[in-house]
């Protein structure tokens, strides 16, 4: 069955506004929101789960992010409505503090990518993309996803804007915030303890030291 549909997952800053905005502007795609298999910051639904809906024509797209410039956006703008002073601490209390169903961010960050993981192995049209790498190279991506869709003719359009939640910033730097921050000895290792080795090394990331 021909793709013409789009669902996207991925945790908060990881650049699933910017990637829907590229999507938008160079393919002719439908895109599924929260009346199809719900929230896309959300724990990837299980298979139980997402076999009820029709996926065929679906392409699902994985987004993934730095754990560690994934924290600092989150300490700065958590996005988390529950609790607003969540981050009315110190950054070493936040990567601490109890998030959604989580014990922390962190692990909400192991288990969320975990989830994704697991429905892409599941679905036959998947792309699983880290944020740092669509920003270095977008005609790669642009090309992944054209194969996908068997559509070789659609022009490429780079996507140049800072685009978040809070809509478009002209004046913040995509680069820099994808940069990872300067930590100390102590943050790193609270991080680290708390990091899934087994994620990270599937998201092709390095632990700091």
């Amino acid at each position: 069955m021909k793709i013409d549909s789009v669902k996207i997952f991925g945790e908060r800053h990881t650049g699933t506004n910017a990637l829907s905005l590229f999507l938008r502007e160079n393919f002719n795609l439908k895109f599924k929101y929260y009346e199809f298999l719900g929230w896309k910051h959300r724990l990837a639904p299980k298979k139980a789960e997402w076999i009820k809906h029709n996926t065929d024509n679906v392409l699902f797209i994985f987004l993934f992010r730095n754990p560690y410039t994934w924290l600092n956006s989150m300490y700065k703008e958590p996005y988390y409505h529950h609790y607003l002073k969540i981050n009315d601490r110190s950054f070493e209390e936040f990567i601490k503090f109890s998030i959604e169903d989580y014990e922390n961010s962190i692990t909400m960050w192991n288990q969320k990518n975990d989830s994704y993981f697991r429905m892409s192995d599941e679905m036959p049209n998947s792309i699983i993309i880290n944020v740092e790498d669509f920003y270095a190279d977008q005609k790669k991506f642009h090309i992944n996803i054209a194969n996908k869709l068997s559509r070789y003719d659609m022009p490429f359009i780079k996507m140049n804007d800072y685009v978040n939640g809070r809509g478009w910033h002209k004046k913040r730097d995509i680069a820099s915030s994808l940069r990872i921050p300067k930590l100390d000895k102590q943050l790193i290792r609270i991080i680290n303890s708390f990091l899934s080795e087994k994620i990270m090394k599937k998201c092709k990331y390095e632990l700091l030291i």
